[in-house]
């Protein structure tokens, strides 16, 4: 494109802008003001509001009661803090067995947990 070629905005293809409804600011109204017909749709407004709450409740419950099933599977950790020799002998131990020093651990707990009636 040279210098001389110009574009104009009428070559470019756009779409219309959106219409948006026009809401009243004022907050209060007389009693006067509001018709039949919209007293009638402010009720089922109110009445979609509570619909839409209680949904949302019962959606939150089951997502808690969701959470819940999932971490009774989940595997949680503890740090335990050993001198230097304890971590090389269960270095050492690991390597050995060809297992993790985590499984190690985890057996030895068990096994104590068993042998102590816990």
């Amino acid at each position: 494109m040279s210098v001389r070629d110009k574009l104009s905005l009428d070559e470019f293809a756009t779409a219309p802008r959106r219409q948006r409804p026009v809401t009243d600011l004022s907050p209060v109204r007389a009693e006067s003001d509001h018709p039949a017909d919209e007293d009638a749709a402010l009720q089922g407004t109110v009445e979609k509001d509570q619909g839409r709450s209680e949904s949302t409740s019962e959606a939150s419950k089951a997502l808690r009661r969701m959470k819940r099933a999932r971490m009774k599977g989940a595997s949680h950790f503890v740090n335990v803090n050993l001198d230097r020799d304890t971590k090389r002998r269960l270095k050492l131990a690991s390597f050995n067995l060809d297992t993790s020093m985590q499984a190690i651990m985890a057996k030895a707990i068990r096994q104590y947990l068993d042998t102590n009636g816990y």
